[in-house]
């Protein structure tokens, strides 16, 4: 899973959408990997600042996507010219 996602981040790397959503695929296969570790030495406790984590991410990258939507008009990364920021 994390390698199908890496793959995933580096095809669509200029469509910010798909970029996104193998981001939080990473981040879910990062937490399977954490539970089972977690699990094992008792301390779910550090999984919820996992789980903040996550949630904090993706709540700023959907948010800089409606931002650049709204900017820009879609959601292409190479119309965007980074060098006027």
């Amino acid at each position: 899973m994390f390698f199908f996602s890496n793959f995933m981040f580096i095809y669509f790397y200029n469509k910010l959408l798909m970029t996104l959503i193998s981001v939080e695929f990473m981040m879910l296969s990062l937490l399977m990997l954490f539970f089972f570790f977690f699990f094992y030495f008792k301390s779910l406790h550090l999984m919820m600042y996992y789980l903040i984590f996550v949630v904090c991410e993706g709540v700023l990258g959907l948010s800089l996507l409606i931002l650049l939507i709204r900017s820009f008009g879609n959601n292409n990364m190479y119309l965007m010219n980074l060098i006027l920021w």
